[in-house]
């Protein structure tokens, strides 16, 4: 969703604003009643990101809570369309603000035994992404550690991502990865962001589980900054792939305490 306001003052095409967001993850991580809660990013990232840190903002960051170029080096906003501060500032009491307050809460509700930040990933690494050009394990969990989910700052158990990917692995065993890369990775290319650095460290034990969009798009254009259309939406493999991530998610409930 782009605000009616700036909608006119976007420089990107339907296909860049897709391509830069994570696509399908609202309908793959649609587990209803099955959770004890559920928070959807209805606004598009490249308007105003709910995974930064609002103090994040241009210009001193391109990449922050409300951007100027996208992860394929696009730039977002027309030449006189860039967010003035007062803009910016609406935007997180608008949207940021309220969607840590209700995540928050939604996390502290008796009987949560664990929050699952959710996103999609491309099948490669975009020019401005922490690994451009590298292709990318199948899926990716992050706790905030290092490559074993150990470190200072972690907002789960190692224990918690090892028997998420044995879930996975379980569930997915088909799947060959791309050559020379296992089907999951901790903490690589992505360890986690604001939701887990501000949520994380609570009661609630939290982890960022990443899925390769290559598992729903089976024909990701070689270079998606020049794609001209958004891609259609195979909705059986989207239902498909969502029943598998439930039947995973049950497992892993199982594993873990």
């Amino acid at each position: 969703m782009l605000p009616r306001e700036l909608a006119p003052r976007l420089a990107l095409s339907s296909a860049d604003v897709f391509f830069d967001s994570n696509p399908w993850t609202r309908e793959i991580f649609a587990m209803g009643e099955l959770v004890q809660g559920r928070l959807e990013v209805e606004v598009a990232r490249a308007v105003i990101d709910l995974d930064r840190d609002p103090g994040h903002r241009p210009p001193d960051h391109q990449d922050g809570v409300v951007k100027t170029i996208t992860r394929y080096g696009k730039r977002i906003w027309t030449e006189e369309g860039q967010p003035t501060p007062e803009e910016v500032q609406r935007l997180i009491d608008r949207y940021h603000r309220p969607y840590h307050e209700i995540l928050e809460r939604t996390a502290s509700r008796g009987g949560v035994r664990m929050g699952i930040d959710c996103h999609s990933m491309a099948p490669v690494g975009a020019p401005l992404d922490p690994d451009p050009g590298q292709l990318r394990p199948m899926f990716c969990l992050g706790n905030l550690g290092d490559g074993n989910g150990e470190g200072e700052s972690i907002t789960c158990k190692p224990a918690c991502l090892q028997a998420l990917a044995a879930a996975l692995a379980e569930e997915f065993s088909e799947i060959q990865p791309p050559e020379g890369l296992p089907l999951v990775l901790f903490n690589q290319p992505f360890c986690g962001d604001y939701i887990l650095r501000r949520h994380g460290h609570g009661r609630t034990p939290w982890l960022q589980l990443t899925i390769n969009r290559s598992l729903v798009l089976k024909n990701e254009p070689e270079d998606p900054a020049s794609a001209e259309d958004v891609p259609d939406s195979d909705r059986e493999v989207i239902a498909e792939l969502r029943v598998r991530i439930l039947r995973t998610l049950r497992r892993f409930a199982e594993k873990v305490d």
